[in-house]
């Protein structure tokens, strides 16, 4: 599998969609995961701000105040930690112009805390709940060993249906334990 030629033909889907669809299906997403029992069940979620062509989750934050939220920020472009924020128009233009909590505002928190993970992704499997994402794998590296402290984690992935394709799960690859998209549940 060439991941370059398949990271170019998901991004040229993802941009193929209109910034009207972008906001219907992420309004769709938010849907199915706040009726979700395992979504409603986590006290703390770890999630991301969204980049453009990204499912937009922002106002699950605003629905679900009783909920301990954390998102990610890339530190030395190497890897990501996850900050606390409860009002997201705290988030900071970080590099690239992409939203981050401030570092100096938010509290870090380790990844023991979090009960559940909204992950992004470029593509995911729908077979094998595979996930290609950027190429720098940081959500693989983070994502490893998650639940190994014998607590439940839950790792969801979180698309648009446009972004479905067949990948191969490499050794390390983690595989999400589901996926949601704006058609529903995998």
């Amino acid at each position: 599998m060439d991941k370059e030629a398949t990271r170019r033909e998901l991004f040229a889907r993802i941009h193929s969609l209109t910034q009207a669809a972008r906001s219907r299906h992420s309004a769709e997403i938010r849907n199915f995961l706040s009726e979700d029992a395992k979504f409603r069940e986590a006290k703390t979620v770890f999630a991301y701000l969204n980049l453009p062509g990204e499912p937009c989750l922002d106002s699950l934050v605003s629905s679900f105040p009783e909920k301990r939220w954390a998102f990610s920020r890339v530190v030395d472009g190497e890897r990501i930690v996850f900050h606390e924020i409860r009002n997201l128009e705290e988030a900071i233009q970080g590099n690239f112009g992409i939203r981050e909590p401030d570092p100096s505002r938010h509290p870090e928190l380790p990844r023991s805390e979090a009960d559940l993970f909204l992950v992004p992704g470029v593509g995911f499997d729908p077979l094998n709940r595979a996930r290609i994402g950027r190429g720098k794998g940081h959500y693989d590296r983070y994502l490893e060993g998650s639940g190994n402290d014998g607590r439940s984690v839950s790792l969801i992935g979180v698309t648009f249906s446009i972004q479905f394709t067949d990948l191969i799960l490499e050794p390390h690859d983690v595989p999400m334990d589901r996926i949601v998209s704006e058609t529903g549940w995998i």
